[in-house]
Order: C-alpha cells, then sequence, then structure tokens
C-alpha cells in the first residue's frame, strides 16, 4: 500500500532533498486519501496510524500559517521602523575611507533581500544598518552653525545654484523646512546640504 508516513516523519533529510517543501496541507491530505483509496482491504489502516497523519497534517498547516505571519509580522516592523526615520536628518557611520555620508531622509525603498534603505534628499542612499545617528532637522542644523558648508540650492530644479559658506544662523517656517543662513548673506535648505566643508568657527 501507498504510505505517506516517511514524508510526513522525516521531511527534508540529509539524505533526500525536500521536494514536499512547497506542498501545502490540501496536497498532504488528497496523498493521504489515495492512501486509503489503495490500501490493502486485508490489513486497513488502523484508526491510531489514521488520526496520527491527519494530526501530522494539521500541524503541516498550524505550521505554514506561523511561518507565513511572522514573514508578515517582520515585514511590518521593518517598513513601520524605517518609514518612522522620513523627515529625520541621519548621519552614516564612516566607511573604509573615512567618509560620512548624512542627510535628510525623503524615502524608502526595499533590497531584494527585504532590507530597508533610505533615500536622502541629496540623492544618496543608505542602508538602515550603517546609520550612525539620527537627529530632528532643526538639532542638526544648529549642530552647523560656526562650520563651513557646500550644498546645491534645488528650489528651482530648472537652475541648480553652487553654494557655500559659514553657517552663522538656522531658522524654520510654517512647513518645517529648516534652513541655514550663510555669512554670505545667502541661504541653504538643510536638505540641499552636500556636505561640511570644514570644521571652521566664525
Amino acid at each position: 500500500p501507498i504510505s505517506v508516513t516517511p514524508v510526513l516523519s522525516t521531511p527534508g533529510t540529509a539524505e533526500t532533498p525536500n521536494t514536499f517543501g512547497n506542498l501545502g496541507s490540501e496536497d498532504f491530505l488528497k496523498l493521504l486519501i489515495m492512501e486509503l483509496r489503495h490500501q490493502d482491504p486485508l490489513e486497513p489502516v488502523g484508526n491510531a496510524e489514521l488520526l496520527q497523519q491527519i494530526a501530522s497534517v494539521r500541524d503541516i498547516e498550524l505550521s505554514t500559517t506561523l511561518t507565513d505571519s511572522l514573514r508578515l509580522l517582520t515585514g511590518q516592523q521593518r517598513f513601520a521602523s524605517a518609514s518612522s526615520l522620513i523627515g529625520q536628518f541621519v548621519t552614516a557611520l564612516p566607511d573604509d575611507n573615512g567618509v560620512v555620508e548624512s542627510g535628510l531622509v525623503v524615502g524608502i525603498r526595499f533590497a531584494e533581500d527585504g532590507q530597508p534603505i533610505l533615500q536622502l534628499a541629496n540623492g544618496s542612499e543608505l542602508p538602515v544598518e550603517k546609520i550612525g545617528m539620527i537627529e530632528s532637522p532643526l538639532r542638526a542644523a544648529e549642530a552647523l552653525v560656526g562650520q563651513a558648508v557646500v550644498g546645491v540650492d534645488g528650489r528651482d530644479p530648472s537652475k541648480p545654484e553652487m553654494v557655500e559658506g559659514v553657517v552663522t544662523g538656522v531658522r524654520m517656517d510654517e512647513q518645517n523646512e529648516v534652513t541655514l543662513e550663510l555669512d554670505t548673506g545667502q541661504d541653504l535648505r538643510l536638505r540641499d546640504l552636500a556636505g561640511v566643508v570644514s570644521a571652521e568657527t566664525v
């Protein structure tokens, strides 16, 4: 007679590839029904063995449901955590060359492996695991007072303008847009900041 017991009790052994990894509970039930149809009338499957196999199918169903639920929950938690960083100013850990990337988070995307990647206002991207510091835009801007900065004014996309100078003040408008005031009389939105030129003090 056909028996599904080995399939249910020893999946994925080292000697045999797990060819049933993609089967669901309905597939196992079909195998069980097939076994009952082709069983030896003189040696029918006992009630205990039948209940054991049905219980195994139920265990598979519960395990699959739990795995799917945990996978969904993990994905939701990743999305929620990454989304909470939108609008924040982040600074990355130094790379192998000592370069430190920073910028205002304006979006997120997910890599093929499901890891969130932050999209910065300056066009750069930063994997979440490489974040070294998270600050509010205003706090990050205030920390730049007295430092020489450079950026590209993108308020008019058709005429981007290079802007540089020493930060002398900070302001925030009604839309919570943080802008750096420079010693040159110009200003630079924090989102347009490209980097700090030096630690020079006014």
